[in-house]
């Protein structure tokens, strides 16, 4: 509400919506202000920063298309397919636990979500699901997954504000997850 209340009283702001950049400007401009750091050094963290996570981001998106390359090379894509056609109750499984393992042995869930649905879901009629169905449970499983992983990036860096190995995260997350995937599995399936 405040928020609302801040724009309105910024004519210099056109929008009555605060974009992801304009906050990022907004609190860089601020940070300064406040620290009184050199504005030049300021302005090359805030770049560097920026684009280290541009980076990654592409980094995780361009492996997960390496991967589904990959297993479409290897005819591992089709054989899965002709699988889960044979077994189409498997599939909402396979749906959720695939990515579910992806996101949690890679630490990303975009990228396990990614993979699988480039991957499987397009196919996702052969099985008797929407693609929506399907990809949501693709999506939803990777997530838990990533939550549930000690590589993933806010586990790490919750690890280290509390002191603690990002395993040990890991498992106090584990039983959350493990339940929450069981019913997403059984509610979209």
């Amino acid at each position: 509400e405040w928020g609302k209340a801040l724009l309105g009283k910024a004519p210099w702001l056109s929008s009555k919506v605060m974009t992801v950049p304009t906050a990022m400007l907004i609190g860089v401009v601020l940070g300064m202000l406040a620290t009184r750091t050199n504005p030049t050094a300021a302005i090359k963290d805030f770049f560097k920063g920026a684009g280290d996570g541009y980076a990654s981001i592409m980094g995780i998106i361009i492996a997960a298309g390496v991967f589904v390359a990959g297993i479409r090379a290897c005819g591992l894509q089709q054989a899965g397919i002709e699988a889960l056609q044979q077994a189409s109750d498997a599939v909402k499984w396979a749906a959720g636990i695939g990515p579910f393992l992806l996101g949690m042995v890679s630490g990303s869930g975009d990228a396990a979500a990614l993979a699988f649905n480039k991957a499987i879901t397009p196919n996702a009629t052969d099985f008797g699901m929407s693609i929506a169905q399907l990809g949501s449970i693709a999506t939803l499983g990777a997530a838990l997954g990533r939550t549930m992983s000690p590589l993933a990036g806010a586990a790490i860096v919750c690890a280290g504000l509390a002191g603690v190995n990002p395993v040990e995260i890991a498992k106090r997350n584990a039983p959350g997850m493990l339940i929450a995937l069981v019913v997403i599995i059984l509610m979209l399936g």
